[in-house]
């Protein structure tokens, strides 16, 4: 039996492969050997839709802690604060998690690029940091720069997201919208202490995050941004919202995590100097698939026209391009009806084909003679008179 191989992509994963687009490096890593390549933000997804489930009910603010910095920070004193925090896995875990009740009872090979620490889950069969997986990639003579921008002929992993931002959060427009609403609180690295203090011992219904300043890589955290920002830069990568649930929230997921203080907290930031590769499971399949295994995913075959049938095309392939002048992909390109500008002119014009002459009827022909001897009569009779 063969074990599907799955790769779940991190948001610093995304973010690391630019001038490279992430459907390029979804691409890229597709022709790696990878049967489908999922974005973290399924579970971004999963977690936020719990933790506005947890802020319904709440009367109190409360602080999210899904990322295992911010566990780290609060394991010295979590367990006085424990009803105050939303511990839930983080978003690669919760991804690794959704995928295997998903293919159940089908086994995966699930690996993980990016540098969260959660990686080292059971979940998750192989991690990868983002230099090693670009390294990979490299050596298999692969350029992420030189992929399709677009997917054409199957459908990908849908990328969008409905509840929440980058690192699990839920967005400010779905707190807004809760029975009861919540606000949403960032708080800055330089006050983080005090900022959490002060907002813990309110009264009003907020839900406090901290992991952009703790250097949360799902929510973006990297390559020096300022946490006020992070986020914003991981959206300019990402399509518009969905309208409707991306991932199934139906199935039963056990995304609750323990709160820090009473387990071992993972181990601090600057421990970790990259992400470390763990034992594959099974042994037997590889971190890069070599060959090309049976796709995953449901694919569609383009739709062809039927044979011996052609069909012209009028008109010019109107090109669209962005204020830069570079074309944008063919995704974003439509055929149109041709219009006058686009065919080319007779240079005959206004030339009628002859007519014969039209006969004329018998009867107007004697109406006429007629006609012009009574006037030749009157004036022959007003001359006479004027004679006499």
């Amino acid at each position: 039996m063969t074990v599907p191989s799955l790769l779940i992509l991190g948001t610093d994963a995304v973010l690391a492969s630019a001038p490279g687009t992430p459907v390029q490096l979804a691409h890229a890593c597709l022709a790696a050997g990878y049967q489908a390549v999922i974005p973290a933000s399924w579970g971004d997804e999963l977690i936020a839709a719990r933790a506005m489930d947890r802020c319904r009910r709440a009367e109190a603010p409360v602080v999210q802690c899904s990322c295992p910095f911010v566990a780290s920070r609060f394991a010295a004193h979590g367990e006085p604060i424990a009803s105050m925090l939303l511990s839930f896995v983080a978003p690669p875990v919760a991804t690794a998690e959704y995928l295997r009740a998903l293919y159940a009872p089908t086994p995966l090979h699930l690996t993980f690029a990016g540098g969260c620490p959660s990686a080292s889950h059971e979940s998750i069969d192989v991690w990868l940091s983002t230099n090693e997986l670009t390294s990979a990639l490299a050596e298999r003579g692969i350029i992420t720069s030189a992929q399709p921008t677009e997917f054409d002929s199957v459908i990908p992993p849908d990328r969008r997201r409905f509840f929440s931002e980058p690192g699990g959060v839920p967005s400010r427009s779905a707190l807004r919208h809760l029975p009861a609403p919540v606000e949403f609180v960032e708080v800055k690295a330089d006050d983080l202490v005090i900022d959490i203090a002060q907002h813990l011992l309110s009264n009003s219904r907020a839900l406090i995050d901290a992991a952009p300043a703790l250097g949360c890589c799902c929510s973006g955290a990297v390559g020096g941004v300022s946490p006020e920002a992070v986020r914003a830069r991981v959206r300019e990568h990402e399509p518009p919202r969905a309208l409707a649930p991306v991932v199934d929230h139906s199935l039963p997921l056990a995304l609750d995590s323990v709160s820090p203080g009473i387990l071992p907290a993972p181990p601090p930031l600057e421990s970790i100097p990259g992400a470390t590769i763990l034992p594959p499971r099974p042994p037997s399949v590889p971190d890069l698939a070599p060959d090309p295994l049976p796709v995953a995913v449901e694919a569609i075959p383009r739709r062809r026209s039927p044979p011996g049938l052609t069909r012209a095309v009028l008109g010019i392939m109107p090109q669209a391009r962005i204020e830069a002048g570079r074309q944008l992909p063919r995704a974003y390109v439509a055929r149109r009806r041709s219009s006058p500008r686009g065919l080319r002119e007779s240079a005959v014009r206004h030339v009628e084909p002859p007519t014969a002459p039209r006969a004329e009827a018998p009867g107007i022909r004697w109406f006429m003679i007629a006609a012009i001897g009574v006037a030749v009569g009157l004036v022959l009779a007003w001359i006479f008179r004027l004679g006499r």
